[in-house]
């Protein structure tokens, strides 16, 4: 059986070029608010985990002295290292690493980001136990992520639907337990912000070219079966024509380690 980071090197290895155009990555309300939270004053050592093409490295590094791009999938590190070369970003360095095991000294770093990854990611605990260990006394994580709603049937509907269309996808928790556990790490919850991404196209998201049509349609009957209040309240699901529009529920969060 394959381990979880092998699966997701291999669906991310085939969909850089995707994501390098993703308006969902790209831009949308997590960006901002961790760019918020974060409040960079230009002398940052910065870590940015499981960059994916790079939009959140590429946000900071204009307003840091330095950062760090990783990500698990090297093809994904080579298109972040590509698009920085055409934006002429100078103080950016990229690393293919898992984010359980980060190749840096303990307490070296004043900002740890990380933004719509985690729910890829093969041990969050131990993760959450890595950007401890790397920051320095009082300095910050700051992450975004999508998360389930705080309702066990919606948890489990979300999480189904996810790894239908995207195997790679390892579970999507509900807000209160990204805190319990980002606490029980040892850091200290500043802020913490439920927000938006972009509204995505549901057949730009399903990836129809990659998807057999019997999981598109199965994925399509699943978001039929939500009530209109789920559909509009948790999804924000908008009709059009033949497609729909719709984002998940995102959680933001601020975090520092103790001084």
């Amino acid at each position: 059986m394959k381990s979880i980071h092998t699966v997701v090197r291999d669906q991310f290895s085939q969909h850089a070029d995707y994501y390098a155009q993703s308006i969902a990555h790209a831009t949308g309300d997590t960006l901002d608010v961790i760019l918020e939270f974060a409040d960079p004053k230009g002398t940052e050592r910065t870590l940015d985990i499981a960059t994916g093409t790079g939009f959140t490295a590429f946000t900071f590094a204009p307003k840091v002295a330095h950062v760090v791009a990783t990500d698990l999938t090297p093809e994904m590190v080579a298109k972040a290292a590509e698009l920085a070369q055409e934006q002429a970003i100078e103080n950016i360095a990229f690393s293919v690493a898992a984010a359980e095991s980060l190749p840096f000294t303990t307490a070296s770093l004043d900002l740890v980001t990380c933004r719509l990854a985690p729910h890829h990611f093969q041990d969050v605990r131990a993760f959450l136990s890595e950007v401890h260990r790397v920051l320095r006394k009082g300095g910050l994580f700051c992450m975004a992520d999508s998360v389930s709603p705080e309702s066990e049937k919606l948890i489990a509907w979300q999480n189904r639907v996810e790894t239908l269309r995207d195997n790679s996808h390892v579970y999507g928790r509900p807000p209160s337990q990204w805190n319990a556990m980002i606490e029980d790490a040892g850091f200290s919850i500043e802020k913490t912000a439920h927000v938006r991404n972009a509204q995505m196209s549901f057949l730009w998201w399903v990836r129809p070219a990659q998807n057999p049509p019997e999981v598109v349609q199965e994925i399509r009957d699943a978001f039929a079966q939500l009530s209109p209040d789920e559909a509009r309240e948790y999804y924000t699901v908008k009709p059009a024509g033949d497609d729909f529009y719709f984002s998940w529920p995102m959680y933001a969060v601020k975090a520092r380690r103790a001084s």
